[in-house]
């Protein structure tokens, strides 16, 4: 569904909508579009009244990848995460381990950053990695919807190459 903006006191549907919907069940893509301004561009990162916002915030990260950086795979029992790339283009790598999901088994590539501005959801239990395909430095924002617990961490990690989920990050 694309994202709907606001310019000049009319609603606006920004384009660039994906052609296929993502093949993990739960995972979801929201179009976020830049809005060209006389001084550069404008775009809504996060908005409580979307149609795929669940839950309410309760933390934001910023986080910068260094050149060709790899994260670990990982996943959270809770937590959903809503991935925006803010900056160079990162690879975002997913895989489905759920074992009451329709689509166990499942992996998918969703590329994201500045030029492509979307939000990506995933879901709890979707196991997620990110890479840096820049060469210089990228970025993204996660708007996560539970605090992160320093004494009980809502999240379990594998290397980038685990043998236990497929080798696409």
């Amino acid at each position: 569904m694309p994202s709907v903006g606001i310019r000049d006191g009319r609603t606006v549907v920004c384009g660039g909508a994906r052609s296929a919907p993502p093949k993990i069940s739960g995972v979801m893509i929201h179009e976020l579009g830049n809005v060209l301004t006389r001084s550069g561009s404008l775009t809504e990162i996060f908005r409580a009244d979307w149609p795929n916002i669940t839950g309410h915030v309760r933390q934001v990260n910023w986080t910068v990848l260094n050149p060709d950086a790899v994260t670990d795979w990982h996943a959270h029992n809770r937590q959903t995460d809503h991935i925006i790339g803010v900056g160079g283009n990162i690879k975002i790598a997913l895989w489905d381990g759920r074992d009451n999901s329709p689509t166990k088994g499942a992996s998918e590539i969703i590329r994201v950053g500045a030029a492509r501005p979307v939000m990506v959801i995933v879901p709890p239990e979707v196991w997620h990695g990110l890479r840096n395909e820049s060469g210089v430095l990228a970025a993204y924002i996660n708007i996560i919807d539970q605090l992160y617990d320093y004494e009980k961490p809502d999240n379990w990690r594998l290397t980038a190459h685990a043998q236990e989920l497929p080798d696409i990050l």
